[in-house]
């Protein structure tokens, strides 16, 4: 009986152990769950609190071609701009723009129909023009000289300058509108020789050339002739009543004789008035001269007795 209680007895409590074992581990999985959830929240706590660190994309500028053209719509050159950079326009040769149309016709740059400082398009830029046309109006009238001293005159000289000039504004047609003026430039014209001393060191002929001050190029081109030794028809280097008696004399043998002749060097320097024929109106002349040229101090030449071009005597 005893034995067969205590025997019961073991069995009660193995069997308590065993279930204290099977209990035990069955409340592991729960705590590793727990333990898991936990370390879940934790996690994802982490994550919801953490910010992200801000990221910088590079900026590319954009770039804008500005075309220069010349007069004719042809590319001068090109220029590469990034957006917002001054567009440099010194670094666009204009010299080529310049050149002569003609003799008298010269051509250069004047200006941009349009200036951009700064690239914020693409564009297209034409080179306005200014054309200077030189025109010879008149000629100079003065060519009889009578001695080598002073200047060559350009006396009757009338020479312009016609200036055109495109705008930025442009026509109906699409055409530049031209700006027109035109300068008288007569009083900076120059002759070439200047001085009568150098243009008569040859002879008594010379051929002088019109030049617009600064320009290379003749306008024109005249003959002048010195008549210096006018009147001294005796060669002893003064005009005085002497050469006019012989003027009378030399009139009076071919007055008297029909067969009298007057040798070609007497002829050019005692035909005063120039009309091709000695007579008493050239010893007159000569008189009138010796006169002038004794009591005024301001008296020049020939041209202050007589005015060659109508024949008239002068006051």
């Amino acid at each position: 009986m005893i034995k067969n209680t205590l025997a019961a007895a073991v069995s009660v409590l193995l069997l308590s152990g065993a279930s204290i074992a099977v209990l035990s581990a069955s409340a592991r999985p729960d705590s590793t769950a727990a333990a898991a959830e936990t370390s879940t929240s934790n996690t994802a706590s982490t994550v919801t609190t953490t910010t992200a660190e801000p990221t910088t994309e590079p900026t590319t500028l954009k770039t804008y071609y500005i075309t220069f053209l010349d007069f004719e719509g042809k590319t001068l050159k090109t220029l590469a701009v990034e957006e917002g950079d001054p567009i440099n326009y010194s670094s666009v040769d204009t010299s080529s723009l310049h050149k002569h149309l003609d003799v008298h016709t010269e051509q250069d740059f004047s200006s941009w129909d349009i200036h951009p400082d700064f690239a914020d398009s693409d564009y297209t830029i034409h080179a306005l023009s200014k054309t200077a046309e030189i025109t010879l109006n008149k000629t100079p009238q003065k060519y009889r000289y009578f001695s080598t001293k002073g200047n060559v005159s350009l006396e009757g000289l009338d020479v312009s300058i016609k200036l055109s000039v495109q705008t930025p504004q442009k026509d109906k047609n699409g055409k530049y509108i031209v700006s027109e003026s035109t300068v008288n430039v007569t009083e900076s014209c120059i002759a070439k020789p200047s001085a009568l001393s150098e243009a008569f060191a040859s002879g008594d002929k010379a051929t002088i050339s019109v030049y617009p001050i600064g320009d290379q190029k003749s306008l024109c081109s005249f003959d002048i002739v010195c008549y210096k030794d006018l009147g001294d028809v005796n060669e002893d280097g003064n005009i005085n009543s002497t050469d006019a008696s012989k003027v009378l004399n030399t009139y009076a043998n071919m007055a008297a004789s029909q067969n009298a002749s007057v040798s070609e060097k007497i002829m050019k320097l005692a035909d005063v008035d120039m009309n091709g024929k000695l007579d008493s109106h050239d010893a007159s002349l000569i008189l009138k001269y010796y006169a002038s040229a004794s009591i005024n101090p301001d008296f020049v030449d020939w041209e202050d007795v007589i005015n060659y071009n109508t024949g008239e005597l002068k006051k």
